[in-house]
């Protein structure tokens, strides 16, 4: 039998002895995210805005951010030619119901109209319903903390879904629950501010309490429009943990409890009620202590002189790959709705996209289920109470005048999209030192 037609049966695991190449499979989805407070501009009825323009203290404006309200035509075209067949992006809540019941159609236009540019591009769209901001008048009633939340983020959901479903390939309801409930209302970082365990505590089940219903109702109003089958999740923020004791029981149990809470706790309560898993990753802790004590999530990294971002979070592309073999078990399709770098090294940058791909290939060879890729961000943008200086995206932005430039990495990740594989001639940049420019022929 000819040498071609032996490889064509071949595994993948056994394709590796022969080939370099790590292809991905067939389908598989490649785009980068945004989300609209951090790139839109303007979004004056939300309570971050309000937040920021507090004359009492000094905080970062998002103003115009990207301005990528005006210039949202220009980004999509930019998607297409970076050869990424999929995006994902969210509504702005604050936009759509300024007040409470009153809807701006004017806004769902410009929704729909960016919706409909992307499925004319050839694009599957990925939408999320909330991501961190609320309407000025949720914020006054309490938000989430309040049962009442549940009726209010349902009702802005069935609005939502009802207009702009039949453009939609997937729904996030909620981005990042854990993140939202412990920078709000633990640590404080956030709006509305609030150190309180149990005002915690209630948010989260509530959050979990609004998805479940949206969830439903989603899927009602698919089977209703005849739209076939939705597909409904979240966004969930994962970490990967070390121990420096990995054989002592005590930090084992410390180690077990926070996968659990971080990773798990928001999927157990939410349990039947996700067509996919949508995981986003940035985060791996070094933990040096035992059952009693606190730890700190970034000392060790310091101390070991580890390789960082500019924000300070470690680069650790082996994380990836143990989050995806723990999230096997729920047997779901599974989508990195978030994976990214905050740089001004673009030769990190590149480095950090390929290690993180690779590591989620391995993933894919042992069996765990990824269907897609979206890079964080698409674009520069508001990074949220670091204001504008962590620069996480493909494409540079200038803040002055909103000219966009696309960085170097984005013609690596180009590549990359377009071949639906990672060749060898990119497995270079997983040296130190490599830069684009050093790849023979360029990287146009």
């Amino acid at each position: 039998m000819p040498k071609k037609n032996i490889i064509k049966k071949m595994s993948r695991r056994e394709k590796l002895k022969y080939y370099e190449t790590l292809e991905f499979p067939k389908g598989f989805l490649w785009g980068a995210a945004t989300s609209s407070h951090q790139v839109e501009g303007d979004n004056k009825n939300n309570d971050w805005w309000v937040w920021e323009n507090d004359k009492k203290y000094k905080r970062f404006h998002s103003g115009k951010a990207a301005n990528q309200h005006e210039l949202y035509e220009n980004d999509i075209k930019l998607i297409k030619e970076l050869n990424q067949n999929s995006h994902r992006f969210s509504i702005e809540w604050s936009r759509i119901e300024p007040k409470e019941g009153v809807w701006d159609f004017s806004e769902i236009k410009y929704y729909k109209n960016e919706l409909e540019i992307m499925k004319k591009s050839g694009l599957k769209t990925m939408v999320t319903l909330h991501h961190f901001t609320n309407p000025v008048w949720f914020a006054q009633k309490g938000g989430f903390a309040k049962r009442k939340s549940i009726f209010y983020f349902q009702r802005y959901v069935n609005f939502i879904v009802e207009q702009l479903g039949n453009l939609v390939d997937f729904w996030i309801t909620i981005n990042e629950p854990g993140v939202y409930v412990s920078q709000s209302y633990l640590n404080g970082v956030w709006p509305p501010q609030i150190k309180n365990k149990w005002q915690a505590l209630k948010v989260y089940l509530n959050l979990a309490r609004g998805h479940k219903k949206a969830y439903k109702s989603i899927h009602k109003i698919y089977k209703t429009k005849k739209w076939g089958e939705a597909k409904v999740g979240i966004a969930q923020n994962t970490i990967s943990s070390h121990s420096y004791h990995p054989y002592s029981f005590g930090p084992f149990i410390v180690i077990t409890f926070i996968n659990w809470l971080w990773n798990h706790s928001f999927f157990w309560l939410t349990k039947g009620k996700h067509d996919f898993l949508g995981i986003n990753y940035y985060f791996h802790f070094r933990i040096n202590s035992s059952v009693l004590k606190t730890f700190d999530f970034f000392i060790n990294t310091y101390i070991e002189h580890r390789e960082m971002s500019s924000v300070g979070w470690e680069v650790y592309p082996e994380g990836i790959f143990n989050v995806l073999l723990d999230m096997k078990k729920y047997k779901l399709p599974i989508y990195i709705t978030e994976n990214g770098i905050a740089t001004v090294d673009e030769n990190k940058r590149s480095r950090y996209l390929v290690a993180y791909l690779k590591e989620i290939y391995h993933a894919i060879c042992a069996d765990v289920p990824v269907k897609g890729y979206f890079y964080w961000a698409l674009i520069d943008n508001f990074e949220w109470e670091k204001g504008f200086e962590p620069r996480f995206g493909l494409i540079e932005v200038n803040y002055k005048t909103f000219e966009r430039n696309i960085r170097s990495t984005a013609r690596v990740y180009s590549r990359i999209c377009q071949e639906n594989s990672i060749k060898p001639y990119l497995l270079k940049f997983l040296g130190h030192g490599i830069s684009p420019k050093d790849i023979k022929g360029g990287l146009k």
